[in-house]
């Protein structure tokens, strides 16, 4: 019998050239898959609230549902008050109030006033509103106005702001400029209009 001689194929060995290639495929791949995975997960989670508290440690006491609902209470008792809306956003406690509409900047300021003492009866602007050892309190803002018409010049709004770090609250009048002067002019109205000559027909 003869044997059938087995004929070995020669091995084909990657050349240098192939080899980077594919290590450089390697070394981009694994970071843009990973990228890719994140970003699939992260179109996953849309929509998804992300829980976690920034304040940790902070704004304590906290204020509550029942603070503001009898506050919202207490404040549509005042004089010259339609509306009042409370509203609690991280850690700014904004109070609007909408006045008659007749009502003009003293009426206002004095509304606004008269919140700010009901809101240091119910919450003491010592305790919520003014930080201390280092803990971020709440930031109270007052917004007291006749009507909302940025339209309209009868529109009379003022702000009383009191942040954590403020020793005292300030007053501000929002719908009128603090330089009417510069307000007038950055509008427009101080400039003259242009008088056009008529040539001298000569005779």
């Amino acid at each position: 019998m003869t044997e059938k001689k087995t004929v070995k194929k020669p091995k084909r060995n990657l050349s240098k050239a192939a080899k980077i290639i594919i290590i450089d495929l390697c070394i981009i791949g694994i970071p843009l898959i990973i990228y890719l995975g994140i970003l699939i997960s992260a179109q996953l989670q849309t929509g998804n609230p992300i829980f976690g508290d920034r304040f940790n440690g902070d704004l304590n006491p906290a204020i509550t549902k029942e603070n503001i609902s009898k506050l919202e209470s207490e404040i549509a008792k005042l004089s010259g008050v339609e509306k009042v809306d409370i509203q609690l956003t991280t850690a700014q406690f904004r109070i609007n109030v909408d006045a008659e509409d007749s009502a003009d900047y003293a009426k206002l300021e004095s509304l606004a006033d008269g919140v700010y003492t009901r809101v240091n009866q119910e919450l003491p602007i010592t305790t919520y509103f003014t930080s201390n050892d280092g803990k971020k309190m709440y930031d109270l803002a007052i917004n007291a106005y006749n009507f909302v018409d940025g339209e309209n010049e009868e529109m009379k709004y003022v702000l009383l702001t009191k942040n954590a770090n403020m020793s005292s609250p300030i007053k501000q009048t929002v719908s009128e400029p603090k330089d009417a002067e510069l307000a007038s002019e950055l509008r427009g109205e101080n400039e003259t209009p242009e008088t056009t000559e008529t040539p001298e027909v000569a005779e």
